[in-house]
């Protein structure tokens, strides 16, 4: 076991963990994952936001777990003369990889950034290019999907505390409710109470136990693997306890919005935004808790019915869509 060991774990188990507070929810994550995260330049995270004009992004908060305390000063200095456009591009979602391996960030913008935060290697050194390694960047590609999906639910479950008409009796408005103790299925509601749906789900949060379990420590890498992001496409697992503090794990939906292309079904239109983002497709089979031979059937499926061969032509045929949201 590398140092990373069960960190892996922790960041992940912090994506779910809805006793946070939203305050609380993202310091967490990086306290819990320093050790995968902290590389000797300093960790933080900062929080984006775009109006719902569709005006430029805005810097909403950061949050410095490790490195210089005046990251978050530099940071904000450097960005306030960011052109809006290139903020857009830097952060779009996408694939994990170090700033200069990328292949539209010109040295301008580099240079720009580092005049600001003069102490970021990979930054300082941008006549070498720095990369990740296969298995680095697959790493960081699984800690971002449920990064994803947490933030994600987090929005739904506060929508739902804040008053709107619930979909369903249970708690957070889940659709399917496990006792922890054995799995056994106690209430199930709308797609989750199909026989299949019900066994994926059953066997999913197994798996999640496991990972959270001896699993953690032994093989933290294989830990992460099986802890897929969603469970078909629709559902994210998350601990309830009950007024006696029993434990129960809530299946509640968590589909990514997407824009829906005409002719394309809701997992058609998922894979393809994935697809367009330069995700492969066992990453995006990670994200959506599919088998990794179900997406390339559903990428087939959806680039037939858009008339192109390619991924190229894809990502050409939907510029004019915003994917995800």
């Amino acid at each position: 076991m590398d140092r990373i060991g069960s960190a892996i774990i922790d960041f992940t188990e912090a994506a779910y963990d809805l006793e946070l507070s939203d305050e609380e929810w993202l310091p967490t994550m990086l306290e819990r994952g320093l050790p995968v995260l902290e590389h000797g330049l300093g960790v933080a995270g900062m929080r984006y936001g775009c109006p719902p004009d569709g005006g430029p992004f805005q810097l909403l908060d950061v949050h410095v777990a490790s490195g210089p305390k005046n990251f978050a000063e530099r940071h904000t200095r450097a960005l306030a003369t960011t052109p809006p456009e290139v903020l857009r591009q830097q952060v779009r979602p996408g694939r994990a990889g170090t700033v200069s391996g990328e292949d539209d960030v010109s040295l301008e913008q580099i240079a720009h950034y580092t005049s600001h935060v003069d102490y970021c290697k990979d930054l300082l050194t941008f006549t070498e290019v720095t990369t990740l390694s296969a298995h680095d960047a697959q790493r960081w590609e699984m800690l971002a999907a449920h990064l994803d999906a947490g933030h994600r639910l987090r929005q739904a479950v506060s929508t739902y505390e804040a008053g709107e008409e619930p979909c369903t009796d249970l708690p957070y408005d889940a659709e399917a409710i496990f006792d922890a103790n054995g799995f056994r299925l106690t209430e199930a509601v709308g797609q989750a109470k199909q026989r299949t749906a019900t066994t994926k789900l059953r066997d999913a949060a197994v798996a999640v136990d496991r990972a959270r379990g001896k699993m953690r420590d032994t093989d933290p890498e294989k830990a992460l693997e099986i802890w897929k992001a969603l469970v078909r496409g629709r559902w994210s697992l998350v601990d309830w306890f009950d007024t006696d503090r029993r434990r129960f794990v809530l299946a509640l939906p968590n589909s990514p919005d997407v824009s829906d292309p005409r002719g394309l079904s809701e997992r058609e239109s998922q894979v393809v935004a994935y697809a367009v983002l330069g995700q492969t497709n066992k990453m995006i089979a990670y994200r959506l808790g599919l088998s990794t031979s179900r997406v390339s059937m559903v990428l087939r499926s959806a680039m037939r019915k858009l008339d192109v061969q390619t991924r190229t032509q894809l990502v050409l045929r939907m510029r004019d869509f915003d994917a995800l949201h």
